[in-house]
């Protein structure tokens, strides 16, 4: 009985089927990270306070004593800006996702080392094992 020969070809087909399936979780979850958030800003327009009592009269005074003063109230605006839409890669002040896990990476922040898993084949959870 001699041995059986395998095709190469069809054991890179089962090699590659066997490992897409790791890999397609970890790409969605980058690419579902990579979309960016936006900051929200609303700005609200109260109108103007009227001064009240002394300040009305100094202000009178001052606009009646000298020429070309006069006084125009402003609106006062608020701004209110939401960022719970950003991610956190955003918050930390880097522009894109890439950067944000090649830093973690270089840095020895253990939290992203799945993210870089799919560039080097590697399914080990503990690394200090």
């Amino acid at each position: 009985m001699g041995k059986r020969e395998r095709s190469n070809i069809v054991r890179i087909e089962k090699a590659v089927r066997a490992t897409k399936r790791k890999y397609s979780h970890k790409l969605k979850d980058y690419s579902r990270e990579s979309i960016p958030g936006s900051l929200k800003t609303t700005i609200l327009e109260h109108p103007p306070s009227v001064p009240c009592g002394d300040e009305y009269n100094a202000l009178q005074e001052i606009i009646s004593t000298t020429p070309g003063v006069f006084w125009k109230p402003r609106k006062r605006k608020e701004y209110i800006i939401d960022s719970s839409d950003l991610r956190k890669f955003q918050i930390l002040g880097f522009e894109h996702y890439a950067d944000y896990v090649g830093f973690s990476e270089i840095n020895g922040l253990s939290g992203h080392t799945a993210d870089l898993d799919f560039l080097f084949n590697d399914d080990k959870e503990n690394y200090n094992d």
